[in-house]
């Protein structure tokens, strides 16, 4: 997977894990990895979570306008 951060395209290393992939890579002094698992569901695909240093990052969730 490529990760960009502020425009520039980061290393990364990736790897098999027993429910999907993971995605590893540094920012700053921070240890990042991004986790890539099936949601079970053919609607909604993919399902990716962010975790920096080992804590998960909430994912956004949008309002519906009317």
């Amino acid at each position: 997977m490529e990760v960009w951060v502020n425009g520039n395209k980061i290393d990364t290393a990736g790897e098999f894990v027993e429910d999907g992939t993971e995605t590893h890579f540094e920012v700053g002094r921070h240890v990042c990895k991004i986790r890539a698992t099936s949601s079970g569901r053919k609607k909604t695909g993919v399902v990716h979570d962010l975790y920096i240093d080992g804590e998960p990052i909430p994912q956004m969730t949008f309002s519906k306008s009317r």
